[in-house]
C-alpha cells in the first residue's frame, strides 16, 4: 500500500498542546493542505520509522509551544525532542506556534542539538486571538507545487497500440528504514500477451523484467537481478490505464536492505517528441519564464542569456524544444571553469581541483517544464554536456543542486547520471537572494537552501 505524503508536521506534547494543535491541523486541512497530527496514542520512548519518515518527508514542522512543551526534552527517549532534532537535520521549515503561558526553559534542559529550535520564528497564540493568528502562521509555511496533469496520449504525437518502448518507473524503496520515491528507466517489449525488458538504476544495478498481460487490462510478473551476485528477485503488478501508464505494486527481496518489502510501482512512456540544440535569441523569454518557475523568480535573466549566447563566451545553454510546438520545456546551463572558479564554488571547502588540470567542466543549472518532467529530459540534457566536455578533453566535472527541507532538486537526477556526493553548504544563495532580489520558489526571499556539491568522472 501506498504511504500517504504530507506537508506539514505538527508536533505537540499532548497534555497541554493538543488543542491548539487540532485547531492548526483543522484549518490548515480546510484549506486543502495535507498536514499530519499523531493523534493515536503514544507511549513515551514510542518513535517508529512511520513516524521519523513523515517528520523528514513534510516541507514544514510546526512546533507548538505550550506550557511545559519542552521541559522534558532533556530525557533520551522524549519523542518532541526527536521529532525536533529530525526537523532540524532535514532542514525542515520550522515555524514555532507559541501560546501565552509558555515559559523558555533554561539551557540545561534542552539538549546542544535541538537548542537552536528558539530561534525560528513565532506565531503567538491565545484563547481569543486564534481566528486572527492562523493566517499569519499558514502564510510562514511552504507548500509543494500541485501535481502538474499528465501527458495525454496525444502529447506523444501518434498513437501507442503496443506497450513496446522506453518508460520510466517511479517506486518506493526503503533508504536507512525510511520510504524513499526512486525512479528509474525501462525497455519493455510486448510480444502479443509477452513481455520482457529491464529497468535500471545508475550503473549498478540493472533487473531483467518478465510478464505476461491478463484480459488486455492487467499485467502479472517478476522481477529478477542480472547480477548474478545480487539475490534481488520479486513480483510486480500492474493495470494498464492507457498504453502509455501503468500503475500498480512491486513486492520482493531486497537484496541491499536484506529484508522483504513492498510498494508502489508506476510506468509512463517516455516522451520523446522533442529535440535539443542551442539557445536562441527568441528563446530568452521562455527560458526565463521557465527558470522563474522552477530556480526562482530573477534567477535567470535576459541578460545572462545574451552574455552566455555571446560567442567568446565560456559559458553555453542548450535547450530541450517540443517538435509539434517548438515551445522550449526545459534548458540546461554549464561551462567550463578554472581550479580556482571551482574552489571559490565550493567555498574553499574543496581544494584539490588543480589534480584535475587547467579546464574542470561545471554543469550549473538545469530545468524542466513540470509537465514533461520524468521522461529523462534532464538525463539527455545532461548527456549531451557530457559529450561536449568529453570532446575538449575534460574528465572531470562539478555539479550544484540546491536542497530545501532533506529533498535534492535533481539528486536522482545527478545519480542515475553518475555523480556522486562532495559537500553541503548550508544558506549557500542566502547573500546572493539578498543583493541580486530574487524570490526562491521554496524559502521567498532570502534563500535558505543548501547547497550539494556532486562530481564526476568522465
Amino acid at each position: 500500500m501506498a504511504v500517504q505524503q504530507f506537508d506539514t508536521f505538527i508536533s505537540y506534547r499532548r497534555n497541554t498542546g493538543s488543542q491548539l494543535a487540532s485547531r492548526i491541523y483543522d484549518y490548515l486541512l480546510s484549506k486543502g493542505k495535507k498536514p499530519f497530527l499523531d493523534i493515536a496514542e503514544m507511549n513515551g520512548g514510542r518513535f517508529d520509522t512511520q513516524l521519523r519518515h513523515r517528520v523528514r518527508s513534510a516541507v514544514n514542522f510546526v512546533l507548538v509551544l505550550s506550557e511545559g512543551a519542552l521541559d522534558r526534552c532533556s530525557q533520551p527517549e522524549d519523542w518532541i525532542a526527536q521529532e525536533i532534532a529530525l526537523a532540524l537535520s532535514s532542514n525542515s521549515n520550522i515555524v514555532l506556534a507559541m501560546e501565552d503561558n509558555f515559559l523558555i526553559p533554561s539551557d540545561d534542559v534542552l539538549p546542544e542539538n535541538i537548542r537552536c529550535i528558539l530561534n525560528f520564528e513565532a506565531v503567538r497564540f491565545n484563547q481569543a486571538n486564534f481566528n486572527e493568528r492562523i493566517g499569519l502562521l499558514e502564510r510562514m509555511l511552504h507548500f509543494p507545487r500541485q501535481e502538474p496533469a499528465r501527458l495525454s496520449d496525444a502529447d506523444y504525437g501518434k498513437n501507442y497500440r503496443k506497450l513496446t518502448g522506453k518508460f520510466m518507473t517511479v517506486y518506493e524503496d526503503y533508504d536507512n528504514g525510511e520510504i524513499v520515491l526512486r525512479s528509474a528507466p525501462a525497455v519493455i517489449r510486448q510480444t502479443r500477451s509477452k513481455i520482457t525488458g529491464t529497468t535500471t538504476f545508475g550503473d549498478e544495478r540493472e533487473w531483467a523484467l518478465k510478464a505476461r498481460i491478463f484480459d488486455k487490462t492487467r499485467i502479472a510478473g517478476i522481477y529478477t537481478a542480472t547480477d548474478r551476485y545480487d539475490n534481488g528477485i520479486g513480483t510486480f503488478f500492474l493495470e494498464i490505464k492507457n498504453s502509455n501508464r501503468m500503475e500498480g505494486y512491486w513486492a520482493g527481496y531486497d537484496s541491499v536492505n536484506q529484508r522483504l518489502t513492498y510498494g508502489s510501482y508506476t510506468f509512463t512512456r517516455i516522451f520523446t517528441e522533442y529535440a535539443v540544440s542551442e539557445i536562441r535569441q527568441k528563446d530568452y523569454p521562455a527560458v526565463c519564464s521557465l527558470a522563474d518557475q522552477q530556480l526562482g523568480a530573477g534567477y535567470v535573466s535576459i541578460e545572462t542569456l545574451r552574455r552566455i549566447h555571446d560567442s567568446e563566451s565560456a559559458d553555453h545553454c542548450l535547450v530541450a524544444r517540443h517538435a509539434a510546438t517548438g515551445a522550449v520545456i526545459a534548458f540546461c546551463i554549464y561551462k567550463v571553469i578554472t581550479p580556482e572558479k571551482a574552489e571559490e564554488l565550493c567555498r574553499g571547502k574543496k581544494t584539490t581541483f588543480s589534480a584535475f588540470g587547467n579546464k574542470i567542466g561545471y554543469l550549473a543549472t538545469i530545468a524542466v517544464s513540470e509537465k514533461y518532467r520524468g521522461n529523462g529530459i534532464a538525463s539527455r540534457l545532461i548527456g549531451e554536456v557530457h559529450e561536449r566536455f568529453a570532446h575538449e578533453n575534460i574528465n572531470y566535472i562539478i555539479s550544484t543542486a540546491w536542497k530545501h527541507a532533506g529533498k535534492i532538486n535533481i539528486g536522482n537526477v545527478l545519480e542515475r547520471s553518475g555523480y556522486h556526493f562532495v559537500l553541503e553548504i548550508p544558506d549557500y544563495w542566502y547573500e546572493d537572494s539578498v543583493q541580486k532580489g530574487f524570490s526562491c520558489p521554496q524559502c521567498g526571499n532570502p534563500c535558505h537552501c543548501a547547497c550539494v556539491i556532486f562530481e564526476k568522472y568522465l
